[in-house]
């Protein structure tokens, strides 16, 4: 398993500059984000009761997508591209995120039922924050 990393700055809520880390894991169509400054995290809709997408990930998705360096871009779409891998959130509040085929999970840390799925860097980081805030 080859894992590209690469790391993205962007505007968080607060119009502050903030960086997100990406491991980008080709073979196994996933890409992992670790952010827990609300740069590219996936946003509540209280209309739906759900996590979407948010307006800072279409931008980054964009700019990787544009990169063509680490995946496959045969789609034109930027939707249809970003449908086409599982993405996976490491965000604030100790919460995992799995956005897959257009429908987002949301997991505490302590009830993931298959970590082998994960980044284990961005999950231990993501579980020592956990500790360290008891």
């Amino acid at each position: 398993m080859v894992i590209q990393q690469l790391e993205y700055r962007g505007l968080n809520l607060h119009d502050v500059i903030g960086s997100v880390e990406i491991a980008i894991d080709a073979d196994l169509n996933t890409i992992h984000i670790y952010d827990t400054d609300h740069i590219v995290e996936p946003e509540y809709d209280f209309l739906t009761k759900n996590f979407k997408l948010s307006e800072g990930f279409w931008k980054m998705a964009g700019v990787i997508k544009g990169k063509q360096l680490f995946l496959n871009n045969d789609e034109k779409s930027l939707d249809r591209w970003i449908e086409s891998f599982k993405w996976i959130f490491y965000s604030s509040g100790q919460s995992i995120k799995i956005y897959n085929q257009g429908v987002m999970v949301v997991y505490k840390t302590g009830s993931i039922e298959n970590e082998k799925l994960l980044y284990e860097k961005y999950f231990s980081r993501l579980t020592d924050e956990s500790l360290n805030s008891k």
